[in-house]
This record gives structure tokens, sequence and C-alpha cells, in this order.
């Protein structure tokens, strides 16, 4: 249920000589009030009846505002019951190689894991190739399935698999409520690299929608990424699913001008043949 909040008397806020449209200025003083903490995560947003009255807006004004808190991810429709305050968005910065909870530790958040499943899994030639073996050798891998919650909540179906000789030292130890990252390093004495990263947009299936608590066809995050050693060995090859309600990832790229790419430049003509300006990218 809302809580009592303040607000003000008709037009609180709102500026109809202002440059700007009267939808984005409602829609900045409702995100103010989630900053402020009078809206918190779970609160349900007034009517847009009861927002018409305080505002002294129509019932358009108070639609597109709440479309564009609902596409930037603040506030979640819900059939039936109305309008909710989201929670804020857990980030996941791209720019070192920390284990998930040393992250989400470092944003107050409290992690827990589950394993779900673990298995052998018996000579597979795409994963031969992924961990620099023949794809015709007969390599085993260990594969362990893991639920991942964020202060209690779901936040992440993770799967990692492991050349044999590794996934089976770790399923000798305590898999949960722990981090793979510190495992590696510290029990078994391997020394992490780098990791490889690629994101797709994906939607929920019924079984990953009940372990993840969203509704079929809730948007999703995969995240697949191969972990390497130091000598550029891979270790371990992970498939995550990520709740798109809850995560946002962040990347800080450099641009990065080398004697080829300032020779490359020099060489390439300012117009095309076809009119165009070279180098535009």
């Amino acid at each position: 249920m809302l809580r009592a909040t303040t607000v003000g008397g008709t037009g609180a806020g709102l500026h109809r000589g202002s440059p700007l449209p009267l939808y984005e200025q409602l829609k900045r003083a409702l995100a103010g009030m989630i900053q402020t903490g009078l809206l918190r995560t779970g609160d349900q947003v007034p009517a847009t009846s009861e927002l018409c009255s305080r505002f002294g807006v129509s019932h358009i004004t108070v639609t597109k505002a709440l479309d564009g808190l609902v596409r930037e991810g603040v506030v979640t429709r819900i059939q039936g019951k109305g309008t909710f305050v989201t929670a804020q968005r857990i980030e996941r910065r791209l720019t070192n190689l920390i284990s998930f909870t040393h992250e989400m530790g470092r944003q107050g958040l409290t992690v827990r894991s589950r394993v779900l499943h673990t298995e052998v899994v018996h000579h597979d030639p795409q994963l031969n190739r992924a961990f620099h073996r023949s794809p015709d050798a007969p390599e085993q891998y260990i594969r362990i399935r893991r639920l991942r919650l964020l202060n209690g909540g779901a936040a992440c179906l993770a799967t990692s698999l492991f050349p044999e000789a590794v996934g089976r030292r770790l399923l000798e130890l305590p898999l949960d409520d722990t981090s793979f990252y510190e495992l590696l390093e510290r029990r078994l004495g391997l020394r992490l690299l780098r990791e490889e990263q690629w994101i797709t947009p994906v939607l929920a299936d019924r079984d990953v929608a009940r372990l993840l608590d969203v509704r079929p066809g809730a948007p999703l995050f995969r995240m697949e990424g191969m972990t390497y050693l130091e000598g550029d060995v891979p270790i371990e090859a992970t498939d995550s699913l990520f709740r798109g309600d809850r995560f946002r990832f962040f990347a800080n790229v450099y641009r990065f001008v080398g004697e080829e790419h300032k020779a490359g430049a020099a060489r390439a003509p300012l117009v095309e043949p076809n009119g165009r300006r070279g180098n535009d990218g």
C-alpha cells in the first residue's frame, strides 16, 4: 500500500511557461519523489486521476509521463493493480575481472548462491573447441548450475562448465554461498587473467521464469563468457541469465590510436568517390 506523500497543491512543481513539456516536467517530478524517498521500491504510484488533480494536468499528460518512467525501468505497470516503483537497477561493470559476489557486495547487497544441478558432460566438440582441445578428443567437463540471489530475491541463473579435473576438485568443496573465482584462486591455487563476455537479450521460458520469479516471456540478459588463466588457458565457460528488470551493464571504452591506425588514417581519403567523408566511424 502507498504511504501518504506530500506533493503540494494543484500544479505543484510544474511551470506552464517552461520550454519543457508538461509531461516531461511531471515525469521528472515523480522521479524526484522516488529519488528522495517519498516513493520507495514497491510503493504504488498515485492513480492517474489523483495525479491529474494534484498537478492540474490532463489524463494524456499523466499517461505520457508514466510511459516515460516505464521505458526507463523506474516504474512497472501491473495489469489490474496499478503502477509500482521498481527496485533500482543493479550495475554490472564490464571493466574488471572480479567475482559477482565481490562486485555485488561492494554495492551493499547480500549475495546467496544455491547449487541446483551438477552433471558430467561427455565429448562435446563445441566445448572442446572453446577449451582449445581437439574437436574429436574424448574430453569430459563438469557443469554446475546455480541460482544467485540478492537480498533474498532471485537475480541470476548461472551455469559454469569446467574441464573435468578442475570441476571434480570443485565438487569436493562447499559450493553454496561462495565465489567460484575465490575457490579457483585460493583453494586450487590458479591465477585468473581475463574474461571474454558476450551479452544478448533473450526472453524467459517457463522453467527459467519459475526459477527467477518472473513471468514467462520476461526480458533477460544472457551473458556468455570464457575465463582464462595466466598463459591464456581457458578454465571456465559461463552462461548466465540475469533479470532484465534488475540489472544494467556498464562498460568504460577508450579510443586507442596506435601507429597502424594513424598510418591508415593518413592514407584514407577525406572524401570517398561516392561523396561520403572517409573515417566517419
